[in-house]
Parts: structure tokens; sequence; C-alpha cells
């Protein structure tokens, strides 16, 4: 029963792993920009010893991938909200200094003068983090462009001040690391993208579908019950085997 025991505890394995991914999709349900990760990615392995006849096949899992598909849009009076247009991303800068991909456009200025998103994150522009100067009125331009009313000035003339960095990239070159934050594989931002396009005073909300992510929850519980419950029968078979096995003799 060994055989048993130990495919249902792989299978176990995997349901973890899946309500873990699930459970990080439901708490970020409302979270700007959010894509949700994606747990079914499964496969199967073939596994067998030269030396014994007994074999295996256990459950495996791939690398996880990303959803792309885009959230709804959320209009807003806010200058400074930004959805971006089709798969690109925004550039930002973790607080490790890393740059990331991201598609949360909920920015504001904050008391250094450098423009953040809502996670808190600098935004980057061609030359690094963006700062603004104050102002009395500001623009984002469908190319990233941020435009500015400097603070003093009488004039109707927005001047520029610097532009988001917009690029795009393939879903199987993003990944999400520990710290929550999607990075391309290869390890290189990309160069921007003149084709990436921002909509203005517009948010664009998670892709995770809240009830359909409960549903998932519930049948990564169901099944892995399931699995503990087969373990048990297992038990349950191995223990009468040997009680049959001492009454032959």
């Amino acid at each position: 029963m060994d055989r048993l025991t130990q495919v249902a505890l792989n299978s176990m394995r995997l349901m973890t792993e899946n309500q873990k991914i699930t459970t990080s999709n439901l708490a970020n349900s409302s979270s700007i920009g959010f894509q949700r990760d994606m747990s079914d990615n499964l496969g199967s392995v073939y596994l067998k010893s030269q030396n014994s006849v007994e074999d295996r096949v256990f459950g495996t899992r791939g690398e996880n991938g990303i959803d792309t598909s885009r959230g709804q849009m959320i209009p807003t009076d806010n200058n400074l909200d930004v959805a971006v247009e089709g798969q690109g991303y925004l550039v930002a800068q973790a607080p490790n200094g890393d740059q990331t991909l991201t598609r949360r456009g909920d920015m504001k200025v904050g008391i250094d003068g450098f423009l953040r998103n809502g996670d808190g994150n600098l935004m980057i522009g061609g030359g690094g983090p963006i700062n603004v100067p104050p102002y009395k009125k500001i623009e984002v331009g469908s190319d990233g462009s941020i435009s500015i009313l400097p603070l003093g000035d009488e004039g109707t003339i927005l001047t520029p001040v610097g532009r988001l960095q917009l690029v795009s990239t393939t879903a199987q070159n993003l990944s999400r690391g520990l710290d929550s934050f999607i990075r391309p594989k290869d390890g290189q931002i990309p160069q921007p993208d003149a084709n990436i396009k921002l909509n203005s005073k517009v948010l664009e909300s998670s892709n995770v579908n809240t009830v359909d992510t409960l549903v998932s929850l519930v049948e990564h519980s169901r099944s892995y019950d399931i699995k503990v419950k087969l373990i048990s029968t297992a038990k349950e078979i191995d223990t009468e085997t040997s009680k049959l096995m001492r009454n032959d003799r």
C-alpha cells in the first residue's frame, strides 16, 4: 500500500500549493492592476527504478504562469490615475531597488516630490525615478508624459517634467517573485515601447474573479480531504491484510 500512500501524499502537496496560490489571488482581488497567478500548470511523471518492479506516476507542477487578461476599467476624477491599454506595463522600483513591471496606475506625488503608485513604489521614467516639482495642475498624456503647471506660474502652458516608462513583453517572460512583484524571467527590463498607451482618469481593477476563486478554494479543500480518506483507507486495508496473514498461519 506504500505506492498508494506516496501518490496520495504527493497529490496533497500539490493541493496545498494550489491552496496557497488561490488564497493569495483572493487576498489581492481588490488590488488595483493585480494579475492573478495560475495554479493549473500541472503534469505527471512516470518513475521506475531499474532494480525494482514497482513503479510510480506522480503529479508534478510546472512553472506557474500569470494571467495577463485585463481587469475592469474604473473611471475616476484623479488626473494621476492611469490604466495601461493592451498588454503593456509600467516600470516601478521596488523598495530593494529592483525595477519591476506593474499595471498599478493609482499614482500620487509623495512628500519627497517623487511619483509613486499605490504600493508606494517609485515610478520610473527614462532617467530613473520621476521627480515632480510643486505644481498647480498636473496631467498624464497617453504616451506616459507627465506635464505640470508650476506653482506660482500664472500662465496656461504645461511644462513636461518626465515620462513614464511603458514596456511590453510576452506572458511567458513574466514571473512573480516572493515579494509579489512581477519581473521579466530573463532579468532584463524591456526597452520602452511607443505602441503602449495610457488611459487617463481610469484605473484597472484586479482580474481576479472572486466567485470562481472561492469555488476553487472549496474544490482544493475537497480534493485534499479525499486524499486524506484515501490514505486512511489504505491503512485499514493494510491492517486487515496483516490480520488475514496471521490467521492463515
